[in-house]
């Protein structure tokens, strides 16, 4: 499991539509809906019920989905923290 593939599984719930995940995403369809299909795989649930309008969230997905809202919070918390400092003395 990525940051980007959270970011993914957000982007496809927020929209409710993989197509119009994908095009804010800046990326294919196809790419999108193996990458979420490897997050399914890899812990076993099932995110989104797929159908012709769209997807939703399975019951799984919800509970998923607020953990990976919690995670990317913080990594944004952590990037605003720490961007644009240095890693330690710089020595010329």
């Amino acid at each position: 499991m990525t940051l980007k593939q959270l970011q993914y599984i957000h982007t496809v719930a927020e929209t409710g539509n993989i197509t119009e995940a994908a095009k804010r995403l800046y990326i294919a369809q196809p790419s999108l809906t193996s990458s979420i299909h490897e997050i399914e795989k890899e812990y076993g649930i099932t995110i989104f019920v797929r159908g012709n309008k769209g997807v939703e969230l399975t019951p799984e997905g919800d509970e998923f989905l607020g953990y990976a809202r919690q995670i990317l919070e913080q990594a944004n918390l952590l990037g605003e923290r720490y961007k644009g400092k240095s890693k330690g003395k710089q020595r010329f």
